[in-house]
């Protein structure tokens, strides 16, 4: 009994460790909760272009209602997706989906893929660009400007933009 115990117990912890994960180059998700400051900062010393736009792609789940206590479900991580640049588009020139989902009628100008600590940049020329998410084959955004821009980004000569975009599933 004991022996059998024991295996039992070495084939659940196996599965623990190997089974559940996510893929292999993306991070397991709680890694970076409450440390996404740090996280960007990371990334910063990532960059290799002059002008364009960079940031990093988190995900962020669970129950984030205000909560006494070590009970939060709430977590925020990087992920590995595709960042997809449109031109600045606005909320009249797309169809919108499931309340955060676009179909976009322009070509895109760009598509990145962030790294497994969310990493992402795309040099562009010098205009303003909406930013999507390419999630499960559907384009997520969920901001807009005063005047309708999805997700909207203003790229200047010579200069960087952090744009740190999250997808956001949580409860609040």
């Amino acid at each position: 009994m004991k022996t059998a115990l024991s295996i039992l117990s070495l084939t659940l912890s196996l599965f623990f460790v190997c089974g559940c994960s996510k893929e292999a180059d993306e991070a397991v998700p709680g890694q970076w909760v409450n440390n996404t400051e740090e996280l960007t900062q990371q990334n910063k010393q990532k960059i290799t272009i002059t002008q364009g736009i960079t940031g990093t792609l988190t995900l962020k789940e669970g129950n984030c209602m205000p909560i006494i206590g070590p009970n939060s479900t709430c977590k925020e991580y990087p992920v590995k997706r595709t960042v997809v640049v449109y031109p600045y588009t606005t909320l009249q020139e797309a169809e919108q989906t499931e309340h955060v989902y676009y179909k976009i009628d322009a070509l895109p100008v760009l598509t990145v893929e962030s790294d497994a600590e969310g990493f992402y940049q795309a040099k562009l020329s010098p205009g303003t660009y909406s930013v999507f998410i390419l999630n499960d084959g559907k384009l997520f955004a969920n901001s807009t400007d005063g005047q309708g821009g999805i997700n909207p980004v203003r790229v200047d000569e010579d200069v960087v933009t952090t744009f740190n975009p999250r997808l956001d599933f949580a409860v609040y």
